[in-house]
């Protein structure tokens, strides 16, 4: 009779290999979202939203005014949002970035992002 031998692991490469594991089934990752800002009645509605990096912000414009979105650190800035035109900013850092509209500049909103 013939017998198999089955080939021992090491017990370093049992731990790693177990490791993991637990590593890849604990792992959640993380979907960015969409934040929806709405341009109505010469306001941002929210006026204050809150993100995560890597989030989207769509502004959509309801008014029937043009209306622009311009981040007031430089780090966005939207063409001319006609009614029912969209514009949509990835966030990219962590912090408060305030905004206003580089038409009415009166309009102001942020985003906080954790």
């Amino acid at each position: 009779m013939m017998t198999l031998l089955r080939p021992r692991m090491h017990p370093l490469l049992a731990f790693s290999l177990a490791t993991a594991l637990v590593t890849l089934v604990s792992f959640t990752p993380a979907f960015a979202a969409d934040v929806k800002v709405s341009i109505t009645n010469f306001k941002f509605d929210p006026e204050v939203v809150t993100a995560a990096v890597g989030d989207k912000v769509i502004f959509t414009n309801a008014d029937d005014t043009i209306h622009s979105v311009v981040g007031d650190d430089g780090s966005f800035h939207s063409d001319g949002l006609d009614t029912n035109d969209t514009y949509t900013y990835t966030v990219t850092k962590a912090g408060t970035i305030a905004y206003h509209c580089g038409l009415h500049p009166f309009m102001k909103g942020q985003i906080v992002v954790k």
